[in-house]
C-alpha cells in the first residue's frame, strides 16, 4: 500500500522490475546455451547443451525452462494499483506504459518457448483459483500485441537522455519491440494459415521506427557492444562496474590468459563458411576469389571482428602484460590447442563484443557491456524480411539490408539487382545469421522459420583442425572435421 502513496517509491518499484528482463551471459547463462545449441557455436563446457543436442530433454530436464510468473506478479500488482493513485496523469501513464511492456516481454519470452500459456493479468490472492487455463497461441500473442500497442500510446518518444532512452521503454523502443513480435506472429511457426496481412503489419510498424529517425547504425561494427548507450541501441539491459556485472569478457578468454572462467563459445565451421567474401559473394561462388588454402583472407570485414582464428592477435591484460598476443589453436598446442581440456572445441574463439582492454574480468564477473536486447540493425532486418515476405524485394528492402552491409565494409555493399522473393529471403536470413550472431537470435529464427529440423536435427557440425609444428613455423594444413 505505502509504495503507491509515494511517487519515488513507485519509481523504484518499476526500476526493480527492469532487473527481471533476461540477459544471456554468465552468471545467468554461463556458456551461452542458445548459441551452443544452434549452428553458431559449441562449448567445452556443458550446462545443459548436451541434453538438447542429444535430444535428452523433457519436462523434468529442460535447460530452456523459463516460468517468470513471480516477475509477472510484480507487474500485475503495479497495474492493479496505479490507476487508484493520486499521481499526476503524465506520471501514471509513463509508468503504466513501461510496466505493460515489461509484462508483455515476459509473456513473449514464454510464448517463444511454449506457444499459448496461462495469461494472468491481475495479482492473484489465495482465494482465487490458481489453476488458470492455458490460452491458445493466437490469444497469447494477440494479448501481447494489444498491450504493446496500448503502451506505445502511453509513453513519451524520448526521456531527453540517451542513457534513459536505452534503458527504459519509450514510444519508439516499444514500437521496435512490437515490430519484432509482429515478425514472429507472421512467421511460419506462428502463422499456420499463411495470413499475408500479418507480414504487412509487421513491415508497417518497423517502417515507422525507421522513419522516426530515432536510431542510426553505429559507424563501427566492432564497437557496437563496447560504446555504451549508443545511437544503435534501442533497448538494453544495463550493467555497471561495482553495481551489476557479468562474465562476457571472462567467457571469451583462451585458457592461457583465463581468470576462473574461459572458452564458453567456440564458433562452428559452418558459421565461418556463412561469411561472404569482402566483395559480397558467397565462398561457394566460383567467381568469389575464395582460396581454401588461405580461407580467412578477403572475407566480410565482420569475420575477424566476430571470430578469432589460429594465430590472431587478441587483447591480454594482467600479470604485468598489456597489449595483444596471438591465440594459438593448432592441434597439439599446449594449453590452447583445439580439443585440449578448457580449450576451443572447433579451432575458433569468439571476439564479438569482447572488451580486449578489460583487465578486471574474473570468473563470472568483471564485465559491464550492456546486453543489447534490441538494436537498430535488427529493426532494419525485421523490416526487410517482413516487406519481402509481404510483397517481394522492392527498393526499400534492398535499402534496409544494404545499409547494414555498407556499415560492415563490404565492397560493393549492394545486393545483386533483380532477386526473386526466395533469393532475397535467403540473403536476409544469412545477413541475420552474421549480423545478429551471438545475440540470442539465431535459435529462435530457425524455429520461427520452421527450418530448425532441417538445419539442426541429426547433424554433426564441424571445426577447423590446423596442423602446425610450433608457434614460429607456418601452418601446413587446414582440415575441417566434426
Amino acid at each position: 500500500g505505502d509504495v503507491f502513496e509515494n511517487i519515488d517509491l513507485t519509481n523504484l518499484f518499476v526500476n526493480n522490475m527492469y532487473l527481471d528482463v533476461p540477459y544471456y551471459w554468465g552468471p545467468v547463462d554461463p556458456t551461452g546455451l542458445y548459441d551452443n545449441i544452434a549452428d553458431e557455436s559449441r562449448s567445452f563446457w556443458d550446462w545443459g547443451e548436451s541434453n538438447v543436442l542429444y535430444g535428452q530433454w523433457n519436462a523434468a530436464v529442460n535447460p530452456m525452462e523459463y516460468w517468470p510468473y513471480a516477475a509477472i506478479r510484480k507487474t500485475n500488482m503495479f497495474l492493479d494499483a496505479i490507476d487508484k493513485t493520486t499521481f499526476l496523469e503524465d506520471e501514471k501513464s509513463t509508468l503504466k506504459g513501461q510496466v505493460k511492456v515489461l509484462r508483455a516481454k515476459l509473456y513473449f519470452d514464454l510464448a517463444k518457448r511454449y506457444g499459448g500459456v496461462p495469461l494472468i493479468i491481475s495479482a492473484q490472492s489465495l482465494q482465487d483459483s490458481l489453476l488458470v487455463s492455458r490460452q491458445t497461441l493466437d490469444s497469447t500473442l494477440g494479448f501481447i500485441i494489444r498491450e504493446l500497442e496500448e503502451a506505445a500510446n502511453l509513453l513519451p518518444e524520448s526521456y531527453k537522455s540517451i542513457d534513459e532512452d536505452v534503458s527504459r521503454w519509450n514510444k519508439n523502443s516499444v514500437k521496435a519491440f512490437l515490430g519484432r513480435v509482429l515478425l514472429y506472429n507472421a512467421s511460419p511457426l506462428y502463422n499456420e494459415s499463411g495470413d499475408n496481412s500479418r507480414w504487412a503489419y509487421a513491415a508497417e510498424v518497423n517502417r515507422q521506427v525507421i522513419e522516426s529517425g530515432a536510431y542510426s547504425l553505429h559507424p563501427s561494427f566492432r564497437r557496437i557492444m563496447l560504446d555504451k548507450n549508443n545511437s544503435e541501441e534501442v533497448f538494453s539491459v544495463q550493467f555497471r562496474y561495482g553495481f551489476r556485472e557479468h562474465s562476457y569478457d571472462s567467457d571469451a578468454q583462451p585458457d592461457d590468459r583465463s581468470n576462473g572462467w574461459a572458452v564458453a563459445r567456440s564458433p562452428l565451421q559452418e558459421f565461418v563458411d556463412a561469411f561472404e567474401m569482402s566483395n559480397g559473394k558467397a565462398i561457394s561462388d566460383p567467381s568469389s576469389g575464395y582460396d581454401p588454402n588461405n580461407p580467412y583472407e578477403n572475407r566480410d570485414p565482420r569475420f575477424k571482428q566476430i571470430v578469432i582464428t589460429n594465430g590472431d592477435e587478441f587483447g591480454v591484460h594482467g600479470g604485468g602484460i598489456s597489449g595483444t598476443k596471438p591465440v594459438w589453436m593448432y592441434e597439439g598446442r599446449e594449453e590452447t590447442g583445439v580439443g585440449n581440456p578448457y580449450s576451443t572445441v572447433t579451432g575458433y574463439l569468439l571476439r564479438k563484443g569482447v572488451n580486449e582492454e578489460n583487465s578486471r574480468f574474473a570468473g563470472w564477473s568483471g564485465s559491464e557491456q550492456n546486453w543489447q536486447e534490441l538494436r537498430y540493425a535488427e529493426v532494419l532486418l525485421n523490416y526487410a524480411e517482413a516487406q519481402n515476405e509481404f510483397s517481394g524485394p522492392d527498393a526499400s528492402v534492398y535499402n534496409a539490408v544494404e545499409q547494414i552491409r555498407l556499415r560492415a565494409g563490404l565492397i560493393p555493399h549492394q545486393i545483386p539487382a533483380g532477386l526473386t522473393k526466395e533469393q532475397m529471403r535467403e540473403k536476409i536470413h544469412n545477413e541475420r545469421y552474421i549480423e545478429l550472431s551471438f545475440e540470442n537470435k539465431r535459435y529462435w529464427d530457425l524455429r520461427r522459420w520452421k527450418v530448425a529440423t532441417e538445419v539442426l536435427n541429426g547433424k554433426r557440425y564441424n571445426g577447423m583442425f590446423i596442423q602446425q609444428e610450433n608457434d614460429e613455423t607456418p601452418l601446413t594444413a587446414y582440415e575441417e572435421r566434426p
